[in-house]
């Protein structure tokens, strides 16, 4: 008798620490609780099923990070029902048929991509619903009223444009002097001692538009030898290189391509940024993220301040 007695006070202290979990063949298993969430449990099988499932994405996954995803996802839900969200049968099967229609999918092909991830249809169901009934309550609860207004977008441009720059940008002048194809090797000195007095005179401070005007062959000559603006990648390699040892205003060559020589100015050197209005909508969407998910941190921790929570793990 006195034995009796000691079990029916101790079963209720061991109910509190496991779940009895009924098996195939009729028997009962005790399954270790290892989270208590207000009034519902999450139980070790619960928790290493889930971990089972989210290592096939992500092998980094253990069992305390998921038991943390499986205690917010018990609040969220929580919060749902007492709000009157739960997403009722009717619009989980309506998610179905969209989900099956925007995959061309017939109820058996949508059965047979279901056990392609280990998943029968009612799992799906009950896992969709959740999912629905959360997105509602974070609606609600998160999302309501966020919105970002012009000069915040405005206020981030301008304070991180360096994370929006172009390739640097080269603007340069030439005095070219063309080399004829398959030029012999002594017109080709000729016209290299050529190019040399001229690079001579531009570096002893003759005004360099001037002999552009009068000595630079070919169509650069006609806008008095400005290239205009040019991504570094883009120009000559032999440019590129020359004009990393100028600073603006600096004289190099002559430089030797194979259509030619080259005596250049470097006359700016710019990195761009992308306009506004190319990143605007990238912008606003980003700074939209950010408060989004700063309200569901301070909601969620509003929410565990409020109930019941124990992780036992």
């Amino acid at each position: 008798m006195k034995q009796n007695l000691i079990t029916l006070i101790t079963l209720p202290l061991l109910l509190l620490a496991h779940a009895l979990t009924g098996t195939a063949d009729g028997s009962v298993v005790i399954d270790r609780v290892v989270a208590v969430v207000n009034e519902e449990i999450i139980t070790m099988s619960d928790l290493e099923r889930e971990v089972r499932e989210a290592q096939q994405k992500d092998a980094a996954v253990n069992n305390s990070m998921m038991l943390e995803e499986l205690i917010n996802r018990k609040l969220q839900l929580s919060a749902a029902k007492r709000a009157g969200l739960d997403a009722t049968d009717k619009e989980v099967a309506d998610a179905i048929e969209d989900i099956k229609r925007r995959n061309s999918w017939n109820t058996k092909q949508f059965e047979a991509a279901l056990a392609a991830e280990g998943l029968t249809v009612e799992q799906y169901r009950s896992e969709l619903k959740e999912n629905i009934t959360i997105s509602r309550i974070r609606d609600k609860s998160v999302r309501a009223g966020l919105s970002v207004d012009e000069a915040e977008v405005r206020r981030y441009y301008e304070l991180n444009s360096g994370a929006y720059a172009l390739p640097q940008e080269i603007r340069v002048r030439q005095i070219f002097i063309r080399l004829p194809e398959n030029a012999p090797a002594a017109e080709i000195r000729v016209i290299e001692e050529k190019a040399t007095r001229i690079a001579a005179r531009a570096k002893s401070g003759e005004n360099f538009v001037a002999l552009v005007k009068e000595l630079s062959e070919g169509p650069s000559a006609r806008l008095e030898g400005d290239l205009g603006y040019i991504q570094r990648d883009h120009a000559l390699p032999e440019i590129d290189l020359a004009t990393r040892a100028l600073q603006p205003g600096g004289i190099a060559g002559p430089l030797r391509t194979n259509s030619g020589f080259h005596i250049i100015r470097l006359e700016d050197v710019r990195t761009p940024v992308k306009p506004l209005d190319q990143v605007r909508e990238e912008i606003a969407n980003s700074l939209y993220q950010q408060k989004m998910e700063n309200n569901y941190r301070v909601w969620l921790q509003t929410l565990r301040n409020e109930s019941h929570v124990e992780n036992r793990l």
